[in-house]
């Protein structure tokens, strides 16, 4: 699996697209503050990029690395993402961040997620993963295939 160099700040005004971010494998802090002073501080002692839509960050000299986004569309942002940093993604790359903290998952196994998951998934799954830092337990479910199906467009309008 290919670990992508580039690391990214969202802003509050892009909470999806970070979520859709991590979804690919991308490593995709969200900043839910305000304050772009602080946002520019933090992009730049973790040398992130900063998304955003906000204008006034946009205008403001001295920034670090920052990319505007133009659309109020999540699927539309990531394709701009994708298409402007020239980010190819692969399959194994796919769903390996917790989409709530950002961490790397770790594989997990029945022991691991018992009573932290219904029962009736821990009868009919075989695989999970585990976030070490939140303890969110991921498994494959319909909502992979909503999540596969918005990837899945987003990588065609890409091309």
């Amino acid at each position: 699996m290919e670990e992508h160099t580039l690391k990214f700040f969202v802003d509050h005004t892009l909470g999806k697209l970070a979520k859709y971010l991590r979804m690919l494998g991308i490593d995709t802090v969200y900043f839910t503050q305000t304050d772009v002073y602080t946002l520019i501080e933090k992009a730049s002692q973790e040398k992130r990029i900063i998304l955003s839509r906000n204008t006034k960050l946009k205008n403001l000299d001295n920034r670090p690395n920052f990319f505007f986004i133009s659309d109020d569309q999540p699927d539309k942002q990531l394709s701009e993402v994708l298409k402007y940093f020239k980010i190819q993604i692969t399959p194994g790359q796919l769903f390996t961040r917790c989409l709530k903290c950002n961490q790397k998952l770790i594989a997990g196994n029945h022991d691991d997620v018992k009573g932290k998951v219904p029962p009736y998934i821990l009868g009919i799954q075989k695989k999970f993963s585990l976030c070490p830092q939140c303890r969110k337990v991921y498994w494959k479910g319909t909502h992979l295939e909503k999540m596969e199906e918005i990837i899945g467009k987003v990588l065609k309008k890409k091309d």
